[in-house]
């Protein structure tokens, strides 16, 4: 039954080796170019522009695997087009709708005062983050990642190769343009990709209705989810701390939301398995956790040894406060990779519901210690609170789950 979803996996993990090394170099370029400063204020666009892009996802997309499996083992090929299509629809609407509000926000919030217009640049890439995810509905429920993959490692080399020649003369403004021109032209390679998987003829609006409702649960816990994990504390950084402080938290926090990409991964694989009808889910749940325990306790100590030599050679001595934060903050790895199967598992049962409980509880939790946290102790403050956040999250994930198997 693994022997699929680890081909998967690896493939992904493969790719996101080479995606890791290409966002290295970027990232060396990034601190370098733009100073920390400049640096600061790309960190604090981009932690607001995830937010505001998962307002567009609105649990769509993990939502649109879990039917689209479920239509692969009670339907046929016309049962999948047809929720890949109306839920393509509605993600362009719930994409128009975040655009709309993020440029509100933009121009309501003081911090941005003098980089709104490269915000509002940003902000167009959910629109086509959007497309990208209703692209990779398909490939995970055809279990086709090795497709995705190369799309996915065009998108950064393109930028990559884009900044190398043309990043001293960019700016702010030019880097968030190089970004979109990037993701449009593998856009249209993973569209031509797919084109006939797509039928607009099917587009009902009672389906895309019904798709709303159900996804709306989950759409609230990745909502809070991002307004913890990213938000919160990248903003409280910047109010008490400063954008010097926002930049070397994010440099931090850019490492380790990097390795968390094998457990997302692995889940991506597995997640249609646990969604159908399939026997053999506990077997697979036992071995997934062996794997999540080891992996995570494997990088942990990798990051213990070398945070140093990892953060000079990504953003120079410049950026040497950045260590201890890194070195607190990479425990949060093992909590979040159990997260993962005991989330991705809770939703394969029907329990959006009880992930956006987890989702408000764990925002609340993160709010009030950043508060108090940030003054009093600074960056290691916030990499504290979200170790304890994850640690929190994933308790209360693993007892709704048990719950859950009990009924």
């Amino acid at each position: 039954m693994l022997k699929i979803p680890l081909l998967n996996t690896l493939v992904q993990i493969l790719g996101k080796m080479v995606m890791v090394g290409i966002s290295l170099l970027t990232t060396g370029l990034l601190t370098r170019g733009l100073g920390i400063k400049v640096y600061g204020d790309f960190i604090l666009i981009t932690s607001l522009l995830i937010f505001f892009d998962t307002l567009a996802d609105f649990g769509s997309k993990i939502i649109g695997v879990r039917e689209s499996a479920f239509a692969k083992a009670t339907a046929d090929k016309g049962g999948k087009v047809n929720i890949w299509t109306n839920m393509a629809v509605l993600r362009i609407f719930l994409a128009v709708v975040s655009f709309g509000l993020g440029v509100i926000f933009i121009y309501n919030w003081s911090d941005l005062v003098e980089v709104r217009m490269a915000a509002v640049v940003a902000f167009v890439m959910i629109l086509l983050t959007s497309v990208a995810g209703s692209l990779e509905i398909v490939w995970q429920t055809r279990q086709k990642m090795a497709e995705k993959v190369v799309v996915e490692i065009l998108f950064p080399t393109v930028f990559l190769v884009g900044f190398y020649y043309w990043g001293n003369n960019l700016g702010l403004i030019g880097v968030f343009c190089l970004y979109l021109l990037a993701r449009i032209l593998t856009l249209i390679l993973g569209i031509f990709r797919l084109q006939n998987y797509f039928d607009f003829k099917l587009i009902d609006k009672k389906i895309i209705i019904k798709l709303l409702k159900i996804s709306w649960p989950m759409g609230l816990y990745l909502l809070l989810f991002t307004a913890y994990d990213r938000a919160i504390d990248a903003t409280m950084i910047s109010r008490f701390l400063g954008k010097s402080e926002v930049a070397m938290y994010g440099l931090s926090y850019k490492i380790y939301g990097s390795l968390l990409a094998p457990a997302y991964y692995l889940m991506n694989s597995i997640f249609p398995i646990l969604s159908s009808k399939t026997k053999g889910k506990k077997i697979l749940f036992g071995k997934s956790l062996l794997m999540m325990i080891v992996a995570s306790t494997g990088i942990i100590g990798v990051i213990q040894i070398f945070a140093t030599n990892i953060i000079e050679m990504l953003g120079g001595r410049d950026f040497v406060g950045s260590v201890p934060v890194l070195r607190l903050l990479i425990f949060a790895v093992f909590f979040s990779y159990l997260g993962h199967l005991m989330g991705f598992s809770l939703i394969s049962k029907n329990g959006q519901k009880e992930m956006a409980a987890v989702g408000l509880i764990v925002l609340i939790f993160n709010f009030i210690g950043n508060l108090w946290a940030i003054p009093h102790l600074g960056m290691m403050g916030a990499a504290g609170v979200t170790v304890g956040s994850e640690a929190v999250a994933m308790m209360l994930m693993g007892v709704f789950l048990w719950k859950k198997s009990k009924r």
